[in-house]
């Protein structure tokens, strides 16, 4: 067993299953207010069998993306103190096995997609691919607006539920992907402040690390929670969502707003962990506040 757990192991860290659970409940987020907009509330069996084969292939694809992401990085990871222990810097694998396997995972959840939920879907799960391995991870190393770009393909996923759930993609489905870019940025940017060494010796071009004494990487988070806030109240457009949702969502943005703004006035350590944790806080309230209103 111990030795099946050796082989098995690497190939789970490729996965990143932690990226895959936030896609997937990012893809339900798009499904139910998608439903919600055809006045539909999950009460009917085949609702939940496509919910199901969504969730599935979505994990799947996103775990393929993670898998491509570490073999195309795999020299930078090396560099980087929080990387350096995945398995193709250890060389727990080889670069020939993980990319069969990334591919494997590609193929198949492009297929399972088109299949069993449609081909819209799987459209934009190959749209995500092609955004992040091959417009995202070069620009990394190129320019600090990677960031900006980097949050494109992490806010497809609800678009891909909601046209799971509705055939197609409307308005409402562009403000959830808003919702989810904009949170995106204070997010990676304040890990980016975090790690700002870490990167630079990676040689990955992140706003703190190329900027560190400028407040720049704050403004940028100022402004996208202000814009992440606007994005949230748009939210109430979309049928089912009153005024608790309004004011929840408010007081969320508000308070995310005081964080950066706090970042800002102090471009500390302890501030920049302060919007990561708050960051990491906002997204699940939000959308317990956006299923319960």
């Amino acid at each position: 067993m111990n030795n099946i757990n050796k082989i098995l192991l690497p190939y789970f860290e490729l996965t990143k299953p932690r990226i895959g659970l936030l896609v997937i409940v990012t893809a339900y987020l798009g499904y139910y207010l998608g439903l919600r907009s055809i006045d539909s509330h999950m009460l009917q069996a085949n609702e939940w069998v496509i919910l199901a084969h969504l969730m599935i292939g979505m994990f799947v694809s996103c775990s393929g993306a993670c898998a491509f992401n570490q073999i195309f990085e795999a020299s930078i990871d090396a560099k980087m103190d929080r990387t350096k222990k995945r398995p193709l810097p250890l060389k727990k694998i080889s670069s020939l096995s993980a990319y069969i396997f990334a591919m494997c995972l590609f193929l198949i959840s492009s297929a399972y997609l088109y299949l069993f939920v449609n081909s819209t879907v799987a459209i934009l799960s190959c749209t995500t691919y092609i955004t992040y391995l091959f417009i995202y991870t070069p620009l990394k190393r190129k320019t600090t607006l990677n960031t900006l770009v980097g949050a494109i393909p992490g806010a497809l996923p609800p678009i891909g539920g909601w046209a799971a759930a509705t055939g197609h993609i409307s308005s409402p489905a562009w403000i959830i992907f808003g919702v989810l870019a904009c949170w995106q940025i204070p997010h990676f940017l304040a890990i980016a402040i975090i790690y700002a060494e870490d990167y630079k010796k990676g040689g990955l071009k992140m706003l703190p690390s190329v900027y560190p004494k400028n407040k720049i990487t704050s403004i940028y988070m100022i402004f996208f929670t202000v814009a992440l806030t606007c994005m949230s109240l748009g939210l109430s457009f979309i049928k089912g969502n009153g005024i608790v949702f309004v004011v929840g969502s408010l007081i969320l943005g508000l308070i995310f707003i005081y964080c950066s703004i706090k970042l800002i006035l102090n471009n500390s350590l302890k501030n920049a962990k302060r919007v990561f944790y708050y960051s990491i806080a906002y997204l699940p309230i939000l959308i317990i506040l956006i299923i319960f209103s």
